[in-house]
């Protein structure tokens, strides 16, 4: 038997759930398919950054869950940048708890969600989509694909075949549980995540959670060093400088792709919408998805309702996502660019000023975007040419 419902979403990410909430909550027959049973492991830092929380709302009841309130950050050669406000930056989460709960929000809105079926093939014709999953078939009046970077309905829709040779970046991550007493020498600060800058486009990471540790590296296009090697001398790197020898800990590595923002795709086209990292959504400095994942699932879920309702062309959408983010992520290609061509001299700057490196942060918590971080970075530049030469004078 053939189910028919107004909107199918593929995918069970923040993205997948809050297309599917946002459609529920505007009277929609919604299904969720999710490939994996949930509550299900998914390898990511989990950093929910303040800007999605906006969109969120509280996710109390997701635990656990560690508040960080800044960033410790080290250029190639080790200088250092750090911050930390008086205010939460971000929250960080277990991916595995933290979709499940965007999941059961949806669910109590009247989505339903069937976790544990992974599509097979998604088509359409002029008037509905039909797809065939591991257990059963479905039709719809649109499909909204959340299903990640490898994304199966991308494929069958004809968006995307394959992703821009330089249009995707590979990461490697870790979670690592370690004694309290580790854990303690592991982080100088467990209010504070760490970036490392790597010499090679990318950086590694520390985002500590409780006695659990992220650890990963991330590296863009083009590259100079082989990703396996980046994570093992990470994980080295990490080991000598406190004192514990992490790879004694590590367990399992996860290895995924992870698409570039800001480069021009298409995201939707008859009867299909693309969100999240299948729609290529991502901060292309920081590899940063869980905003352009909730922030696009909701846009989605918007345009799905007003074509269904007002018989609105779905093209709206990029509209949507470009006054949204989208516009933003193209700066923020140029701004990676920029950085890591001057990534040391950009840090002995914030040495000097660290209200360039405070700036930056507040972009990161989405209080601006990138283009308006680079108009005040050159405004406040002229500040801290300033303090450079007033203390070479008193030298």
């Amino acid at each position: 038997m053939i189910i028919g419902y107004d909107i199918i979403v593929v995918g069970g990410g923040p993205g997948g759930a809050m297309a599917a909430r946002t459609c529920a909550e505007k009277g929609l027959k919604v299904l969720l398919l999710e490939k994996e049973q949930v509550p299900r492991y998914k390898a990511c830092g989990g950093a929910v950054s303040w800007k999605a929380l906006r969109i969120i709302g509280s996710i109390d009841e997701v635990q656990p869950k560690y508040t960080c309130y800044g960033v410790r950050a080290y250029s190639p050669t080790m200088r250092q940048s750090s911050y930390k406000f008086k205010e939460a930056v971000l929250t960080l989460v277990f991916r595995s708890s933290f979709d499940n709960y965007l999941l059961k929000q949806a669910q109590a809105k009247g989505a339903v969600i069937n976790s544990g079926e992974k599509v097979i093939s998604v088509t359409i014709n002029d008037e509905l989509v039909h797809v065939v999953t591991t257990k059963g078939e479905y039709t719809a009046k649109i499909i909204i694909g959340a299903d990640g970077v490898n994304s199966t309905v991308a494929r069958e829709t004809g968006l995307r075949k394959k992703w821009e040779p330089e249009g995707y970046g590979i990461c490697i991550e870790t979670e690592i549980e370690l004694s309290p007493g580790d854990a303690e020498k592991c982080v100088l600060d467990k209010e504070l995540i760490e970036a490392y800058f790597l010499k090679s486009r990318g950086y590694g990471w520390v985002f500590p959670k409780g006695n659990t540790m992220s650890i990963g590296i991330g590296l863009w296009k083009p590259n100079t060093i082989k990703p396996a090697k980046a994570f093992d001398d990470f994980i080295s790197f990490l080991s000598r400088e406190r004192g514990i020898d992490l790879a004694a800990h590590l367990t399992k590595k996860f290895i995924h792709r992870v698409p570039v923002g800001g480069i021009n795709r298409q995201t939707y086209g008859k009867k299909v919408l693309l969100v999240g990292d299948a729609a290529g959504f991502v901060d292309p400095f920081l590899g940063e998805g869980i905003y352009y994942a909730v922030a696009s699932g909701v846009a989605a879920g918007e345009t799905a309702a007003e074509a269904i309702y007002n018989d609105i062309d779905i093209s709206s959408y990029q509209n949507k996502c470009n006054a949204l983010f989208d516009n933003d992520l193209h700066m923020a290609f140029k701004f990676g660019n920029i950085f890591h061509e001057y990534i040391e001299k950009i840090f002995y700057l914030f040495d000097k000023d660290p209200e360039l490196f405070r700036m930056y942060l507040l972009t990161g918590k989405g209080v601006y975007g990138y283009r308006e971080y680079i108009k005040r970075f050159s405004l406040r530049i002229h500040i801290t040419l300033l303090k450079i030469i007033s203390s070479a004078v008193r030298i």
